[in-house]
């Protein structure tokens, strides 16, 4: 296994985007926290990047608590768009970069 559960902690994250409805939705599950976020006017892409952001900011609470994270999330597309050297389109996504940053300081491995 890639990421033991004994070594890591695994975070599992999922964007949607609403049946019959412009909005857009985000999930976030843990062992020290689960969330359901509503995005609002937005697409998939937006829920998945507000899943992550929340997991990131999520981390930060609990910093204590872990020293290993692995976020598994599939959208190829998000995570592409948080490690990119390109300037962030959202501020959702500028957001990720600093969580990841800063949680990376205080020597938190993700």
């Amino acid at each position: 296994m890639l990421y033991p559960d004994t070594e890591w902690l695994r975070i599992f994250t999922d964007g949607s985007l609403l049946s019959d409805s412009p909005n857009a939705g985000a999930g976030v599950f843990s062992e020290i926290f689960s969330f359901y976020v509503p995005v609002g006017r937005g697409t998939a892409f937006d829920g998945e990047i507000a899943a992550i952001r929340t997991a990131l900011s999520q981390l930060q609470c609990h910093q204590e608590k872990f020293t290993r994270a692995v976020i598994l999330c599939d959208s190829r597309a998000a995570l592409s768009a948080i490690v990119s050297n390109n300037n962030p389109k959202t501020q959702d996504i500028f957001d990720c970069r600093y969580h990841l940053e800063n949680l990376a300081s205080l020597e938190k491995k993700l």
